[in-house]
């Protein structure tokens, strides 16, 4: 699987800016906020997700001989 495929769909869409203070009425800045904190969610939520899955994968076997070589002083 290469990175393209695992990649969180998150990490594709751009970021929106937090709301700017005093751009915009109460209502708007909560929404504003609330979509900015539900997108931040969600990049985390991927990450985890992208993150845990490469560190589920196995160990090369050239790298874990390359560890016991070393480990064996050669």
């Amino acid at each position: 699987m290469d990175d393209k495929q695992r990649r969180p769909a998150a990490l594709d869409s751009p970021q929106p800016a937090p709301p700017p203070a005093g751009a915009m009425d109460d209502a708007d800045a909560k929404e504003s906020l609330r979509k900015y904190k539900a997108h931040q969610k969600a990049i985390t939520r991927g990450l985890r997700r992208f993150f845990d899955a490469v560190a589920a994968e196995p160990v090369p076997n050239e790298f874990m001989d390359l560890l016991r070589k070393m480990d064996e002083g050669g």
